[in-house]
């Protein structure tokens, strides 16, 4: 039951981040929600099963898929320098 309050309280906290403007206060606090992730994961996972880890991750990156996007980017050295 606390992974789900965990749960429930992250994916709160993520909509509400997400209505805030984009300024250095939304992405340090999207930096935040994206480092809590994976502990909730573990949580779920340990609780409830490769199931409900495997639809918390569908959750995490349909929130995050542009970051994500834009990491996977950076990891892979696809990313434009900048001028």
């Amino acid at each position: 039951m606390t992974a789900l309050l965990a749960a429930a309280i992250w994916a709160l906290a993520a909509n509400m981040v997400a209505m805030l403007p984009h300024n250095r206060l939304h992405w340090n606090l999207g930096r935040v929600l994206v480092l809590m992730a994976p502990v909730i994961l573990w949580l779920i996972g340990r609780e409830f099963g490769f199931l409900a880890m495997f639809a918390f991750v569908l959750v995490v990156i349909s929130l995050f898929r542009r970051p994500l996007a834009h990491l996977f980017k950076h990891l892979t050295g696809q990313l434009e320098p900048k001028e």
